[in-house]
């Protein structure tokens, strides 16, 4: 007897899709837990072994494989919900991250705001340093500005340091020796280093992919340390699998380094399965959906293969990790509902999640959502909702 797994986290249901050695399927269900996601997982796969009739330990004994998507990183970002992150740059580019690329994303709108930068402009400290093009170290890095910008960041109670120089790519010693000191005195802050994290041109690009992945990196780590102790801990010794925003998998250990690589993990599953079901039926054109409690992401595929783009942006940041080229917003089942400031009805980003969900759910959610107003429409199944465990109201 052996079982493969199959795991994908929301912000408002944990599903499982379980397959036995014959391979059968079955479909399980369950709210998440946004505290902790990994209690929900381990409450899933309790479910499954008292269905089978055997403990937890030794269900697990018999998993074979976990491969698992997760959207913890995603709503992260969506919602704005992040670590508290600080910055390191070279003096003189302090502002690049809120600059942007410097053109506006909707030219003929005069009222089209650019989002919120990721780390606020007292959080990004410049640094005396300077590397050219030919990785010529033109200025030695002044450790007094180092020293100055952790003494903030430990006063401000950063969570999260990214470090992004200017042509780090083409000689990395100042952004190491700036990261061997950060470490030394704040060993507890996630560190995320640009010529570890993306060693390439564009400085754009470069910091505001390093700043994602510091952004997102504690809460993923804390998630996935958290569920391998548990599964650990029950006996489980197959192997685990994280999805990666590129449609890939990998360890739990690598993607703890490298978090912005699952920014688009739940979603990226949608393209590979739609290729592999749509081909069953000769389709080769098509547009994946995927809705959840908290996003809604779109992605085309074309002659049966997904679109892989290094070009990307989650929430309108810039995101050149490779990954499948899914479009993603804050609108799902659990947005939220509210009124602008000229009157106008608006949904999201923010959502009721799973606690408390929203008002329908019963658990103590009062603010208006997308599914409140899907049942009062008649779409939803107030009977038979999440496969009949939970009655709407």
């Amino acid at each position: 007897m052996s079982f493969k797994i199959g795991i994908d986290v929301g912000g408002t249901f944990t599903d499982f899709l379980l397959v036995d050695e014959e391979g059968n399927p079955k479909i399980y269900k369950i709210l998440s837990t946004p505290d902790d996601p990994s209690v929900a997982v381990m409450t899933g796969l309790g479910e499954m072994a008292k269905e089978k009739g055997i403990s937890l330990s030794s269900f697990l004994n018999n998993v074979v494989i976990i491969v698992h998507g997760t959207t913890v990183t995603t709503n992260a970002v969506l919602t704005g919900r992040v670590a508290k992150t600080g910055l390191l740059t070279t003096k003189g580019v302090r502002d690049a991250l809120e600059m942007r690329r410097g053109i506006r994303e909707e030219l003929y709108n005069n009222r089209y705001l650019p989002p919120p930068p990721l780390v606020p402009r007292y959080l990004r400290v410049p640094v005396e340093e300077r590397v050219d093009y030919s990785g010529k170290i033109v200025k030695q890095i002044v450790f007094q500005d180092v020293d100055k910008g952790i003494d903030l960041f430990e006063a401000e109670g950063v969570e999260a340091v990214a470090i992004c120089f200017m042509h780090a790519y083409a000689n990395t010693e100042n952004e190491t020796r700036a990261s061997e000191l950060v470490a030394q005195r704040l060993p507890g802050a996630y560190l995320s280093v640009s010529s570890e994290i993306l060693p390439q041109i564009r400085f754009y690009d470069r910091v505001s992919t390093t700043v994602l992945n510091s952004a997102v990196g504690p809460l993923l780590r804390d998630y996935l340390m958290a569920l391998t102790g548990r599964l650990k801990s029950e006996g489980f010794s197959g192997i685990l699998l994280i999805m990666q925003s590129n449609g890939g998998v990998t360890s739990p250990e690598t993607v703890m380094g490298l978090a912005a690589s699952t920014l688009l993990s739940g979603p990226a599953a949608a393209p590979v399965a739609g290729a592999t079901y749509a081909g069953l039926h000769g389709e080769t054109n098509f547009i994946t959906i995927d809705m959840g409690g908290t996003s809604f992401d779109a992605a085309l595929v074309k002659d049966s293969k997904p679109i892989v783009t290094t070009n990307g942006k989650i929430n309108r940041y810039a995101l050149a990790l490779p990954m499948m080229e899914i479009n993603t917003i804050g609108a799902g089942g659990g947005s939220i509902a509210w009124i602008d400031e000229g009157g106008l009805l608006r949904m999201g980003p923010q959502s009721a999640g799973a606690r408390p969900g929203p008002a329908c759910y019963g658990l103590g959610g009062s603010e208006p959502t997308c599914s409140d107003a899907n049942l009062i429409l008649g779409y939803l199944n107030a009977e038979y909702f999440a496969g009949g465990r939970m009655k709407l109201d």
